[in-house]
């Protein structure tokens, strides 16, 4: 199964952006994309919307509906006990998954990550459990998400210098030429327009926004697995 041309279900994906240029739409087009699969959500931030689902709370709540096909979990606080045991029945839960953590800086930092995000992160692949992780600042979120994903998306306008920084050299780029090309494509495009870089193949494609409205594309084979939203690709 794949949602976009390389995507599968057991690998990572970092989407990183400022806010309402497109994080969001990318997220819930791939989740729609990938199913059926059960989807857990972290939402630290509690603004995301999922008509029908009830958010739960605590550690206590998720557990009681870690069987639902889409479960919603907003922590009721930050402390790290709650995080980390919350992170810790995701991570005991049998795949396949997809773990959307919406904001990932909000739950990890550059020195900590919770230890069941960790281990997702860097052992989930042989338990087809996809982690997709969302952040604003790269360089406020641990590097685990950075050196681990598969597909890194990159939106514009571009990131501050620094998170480009922070992101080169795990897509094999530097960083004023991520500047350039993000700037390129934003001129030509505009908002919600991105890069995607595809570790497999050391592909960097670029993006054109996708559609507003509308189910994501449906193929019937892998030969047919054309990404609509994406114009062309550059290799190193």
């Amino acid at each position: 199964m794949s949602a976009l041309r390389g995507i599968r279900l057991e690998d990572r994906i970092l989407i990183a952006g400022q806010t309402g240029k497109g994080k969001t739409t990318l997220a819930r087009y791939l989740c729609e994309s990938l199913q059926p699969i059960r989807t857990i959500v972290f939402d630290p931030k509690a603004e995301l919307v999922f008509p029908g689902v009830v958010a739960c709370r605590s550690p206590l709540e998720l557990t009681q509906h870690m069987r639902d096909p889409l479960v919603h979990f907003i922590p009721s606080g930050f402390d790290r006990e709650m995080l980390e045991e919350a992170c810790q029945i995701v991570w005991e839960t049998p795949g396949p998954y997809l773990w959307w953590v919406d904001d990932v800086a909000e739950i990890s930092s550059p020195g900590y990550c919770p230890a069941g995000l960790r281990a997702a992160e860097t052992q989930g692949r042989a338990q087809k459990k996809i982690v997709l992780a969302i952040t604003q600042r790269l360089t406020e979120t641990h590097p685990v998400f950075r050196s681990q994903s598969e597909h890194i998306f990159i939106f514009t306008p571009a990131p501050i210098l620094l998170d480009l920084k922070t992101i080169a050299g795990n897509v094999r780029r530097e960083a004023l030429d991520l500047d350039r090309q993000l700037a390129e494509l934003h001129a030509e495009h505009g908002d919600y327009s991105h890069l995607w870089y595809v570790r497999a193949t050391d592909e960097l494609r670029r993006c054109a926004p996708l559609p507003a409205t509308g189910p994501p594309p449906t193929p019937t084979d892998d030969e047919q697995l054309e990404d609509d939203a994406c114009e062309d690709s550059v290799s190193a």
